[in-house]
C-alpha cells in the first residue's frame, strides 16, 4: 500500500522516512514536507495510509485530513503532534483518523501503531473486496442489482469484460490452484490509479474467473488486447486447457446481458482439449464428421461380441479423428450424447438394455471433468464396458465374461480380486479365461490390475492425497514398498516424485515485514 509522510520539519521527516524503510518494498513510502504537495500527489498516487503533523503552511493537517476523507472515504490518517488537545482528535475522528500519537514518538510507539493501522486497513479492505467481488458476481448471474449506489455505479460504467474457463480435474481443481495469481491477473490492466480502484477481478465457481477492465475510452483496447495475448500465453502454459473470451460492455449495457452473451459465445467457440482464445464475432463452424457413425456401428459389433480389445482400438479413432477436426466442446457434447444415447437404445430395443426409455440420458455436464482426449477415453471405455456388462452377463459363453470381468475391476480395484476365484465361480478353467482376457485386452490380467491401480493412484496423488502408505491403501495395496516399487516401474519415478511435480502451488499472495 501507498503511505504519505506529511511533514513541515524537514528533519523530522527524514527521520520518519528512515524509520518507515522497514516497511518497504511492500509497501511504498512518499514524503512530502508540506499539506498542499500531498494532496496533489493523492490525485495520481491514492494512497491509502497518511501520517501527518498539525500545523504546516498551507493547508493544515485537519485540513488534508479532510480533503483526502472527500476524496477517498477508506484513506486513514494518524496525527503526529505536539499538542495534546481532544479537540484535534476529535475533529480528526470524522475523517479518518486512525490514531493521535504524541510528538516526540517512541520508535516502538510508532512502529506499534502504524502496524495496526496497516492491519485494519488490510482487514477493511478485504472485507470491501469480498462484498464487492459477491455483489458484482450476483450481478453478472442475475439480471437483479442490488440498491447500492457503489454498485449502480458499476453496472453503468464502461468495461472490458473479460471471462476465464479453467478445465479443472485432479491436476486443477480451480483457478485458485494455478500459478497464477488473482494479483497477477489485475495488475497487467491497471492503467492509472483511477482505473485501478474500478478494476475488478473475482471467481464465479472454480471454473469461472471474471475481470472487468474499465474503459476511460476505445483508444484503452488496444492496448488491453496486447495484455491479453500475452495473458492467454501465459494460460497455454497451465497443465490444463484454458479458454479466454472477452467482449465490451457500454454504459447502457448491463453487466448480466453482457456477461450472458459472451458466455453463450465462449460455449459454442471452445475447443476441447486444448487451450482457447475467443474474440469478439468468432465463429467456429460444426466439423463434419457424419462419417463417424460407420466407426460407432463397428465399435458396437464389437463390444455385443464382448471383444472389447477391438472395440477399444474402433473408439480410440474415432477420438483420434475428432481431435484432428479440433471440434468444439459443444458439439463433442452433442456427438457423445448421442453416440451413447444411441448405444442403449439399441439395447433397450433388443430387450437387454436400460431398464426404460429414463435411463438413456446422459448428463452432458460430465464432460467439464475432462481436459484432453486421454481422459475422455478412459471415461467412455468404462462406461461402455459397464453398458454392455450387462448384456455379456446374460451370455453365458466364456468370450462374455470378459466385459463383466472389466468391470468388476473397474468397481472393485481397491479389494482383493482373484482371477482364479472367478474363473471358478463361472464354471471355466483359470488358463482358458486367461488367454480368453489377453486376447480381449491386449494385456495379461495382472497387468491390466496394476496399470488401473495405477493410474487411480496419480489421481490420488495430484488430488491432495500426501501420504504414501494412505494412497497405496486407497488403490489395493496394503504394502507400501511394494506399491512404490511397482509406481516406479510402471511410471518411471517414485510416487513422492510424481506427486512434486505435479504439484500445482499458487503464487504466494502475502509478504509479511522483515523483521525489526
Amino acid at each position: 500500500m501507498n503511505i504519505f509522510v506529511v511533514e513541515d520539519e524537514r528533519w523530522a521527516l527524514a527521520e520518519l522516512v528512515e524509520l518507515l524503510k522497514i516497511y518497504e518494498p511492500e509497501h511504498s513510502i512518499h514524503a512530502y514536507d508540506n499539506g498542499d504537495d500531498a494532496l496533489l500527489a493523492a490525485h495520481s498516487i491514492c494512497p491509502q495510509l497518511v501520517l501527518t503533523d498539525i500545523n504546516m503552511p498551507g493547508i493544515d493537517g485537519l485540513e488534508l485530513i479532510e480533503q483526502l476523507h472527500h476524496l477517498d472515504p477508506t484513506i486513514k490518517s494518524m496525527i503526529l503532534s505536539v499538542h495534546d488537545q481532544f479537540e484535534y482528535a476529535r475533529q480528526g475522528m470524522k475523517f479518518g483518523v486512525f490514531d493521535y500519537l504524541l510528538k516526540p514518538v517512541k520508535k516502538d510507539v510508532l512502529f506499534k501503531a502504524v502496524d495496526k493501522a496497516i492491519q485494519h486497513i488490510e482487514m477493511d479492505s478485504k472485507r470491501t473486496e469480498e462484498w464487492m467481488s459477491g455483489s458484482i458476481g450476483q450481478m453478472l448471474l442475475t439480471a437483479d442489482i442490488p440498491q447500492y449506489d457503489i454498485l449502480r455505479a458499476v453496472n453503468g460504467r464502461a468495461y472490458c469484460m473479460v471471462l476465464l474457463v479453467l478445465e479443472t480435474g485432479s491436476v486443477l481443481r480451480g483457478w485458485k490452484d494455478t500459478c497464477i495469481g488473482m494479483k497477477e491477473f489485475k495488475q497487467p490492466f491497471a492503467f492509472g490509479p483511477a482505473q485501478e480502484k474500478e478494476l475488478h477481478c473475482l471467481d464465479l465457481d472454480c471454473r469461472q474467473r471474471v475481470i472487468l477492465i474499465p474503459l476511460a475510452d476505445t483508444s484503452q483496447l488496444g492496448r488491453i488486447r496486447e495484455k491479453l495475448s500475452v495473458l492467454f500465453q501465459q494460460l497455454q502454459q497451465l497443465p490444463r486447457p484454458a479458454h479466454m473470451g472477452f467482449a465490451i460492455k457500454s454504459e447502457s449495457d448491463s453487466l448480466y446481458g453482457i456477461f450472458m452473451d459472451l458466455s453463450r459465445h465462449m460455449d459454442e467457440n471452445m475447443i476441447f482439449g486444448m487451450s482457447t482464445c475467443i474474440v469478439p464475432g468468432m465463429k467456429n463452424y460444426d466439423a463434419e464428421i457424419g462419417d463417424l457413425w460407420e466407426k460407432v456401428r463397428v465399435m458396437e459389433t464389437y463390444s455385443k461380441k464382448g471383444d472389447m480389445l477391438k472395440g477399444q482400438a474402433v473408439l480410440e479413432q474415432i477420438l483420434e479423428e475428432l481431435s484432428e477436426k479440433q471440434i468444439t466442446k459443444r458439439q463433442l457434447r452433442l456427438f457423445v450424447h448421442d453416440m451413447l444415447f444411441s448405444l442403449k437404445y439399441n439395447l433397450l430395443a433388443s430387450g437387454k438394455g436400460p431398464a426404460s426409455i429414463n435411463d438413456l440420458q446422459e448428463d452432458n455436464r460430465i464432460l467439464n471433468r475432462f481436459g484432453d482426449y486421454n481422459e475422455l477415453f478412459e471415461w467412455l471405455n468404462k462406461t461402455i464396458v459397464s453398458l454392455y456388462c450387462g448384456l455379456a452377463a446374460k451370455d453365458l459363453s466364456p468370450k462374455g465374461l470378459i466385459p463383466v470381468l472389466l468391470e468388476y475391476i473397474h468397481k472393485s480395484y481397491q479389494d482383493s480380486i482373484s482371477l482364479q476365484q472367478f474363473a471358478a465361480d463361472h464354471h471355466v478353467s483359470l488358463g482358458y479365461l486367461s488367454r480368453l482376457f489377453k486376447s480381449q485386452t491386449g494385456t495379461t490380467f495382472s497387468d491390466y490390475m496394476a496399470g488401473y491401480r495405477i493410474r487411480k493412484a496419480k489421481e490420488l496423488l495430484t488430488s491432495g492425497v500426501e501420504r504414501l502408505q494412505e494412497v497405496s491403501e486407497l488403490v489395493g495395496y496394503e504394502d507400501s514398498k511394494h506399491f512404490s516399487a511397482l509406481f516406479k516401474k510402471i511410471v518411471g519415478v517414485a510416487p513422492i516424485t510424481y506427486a512434486k511435480r505435479h504439484a500445482v502451488k499458487p503464487i504466494s499472495k502475502n509478504r509479511k515485514n522483515p523483521p525489526r
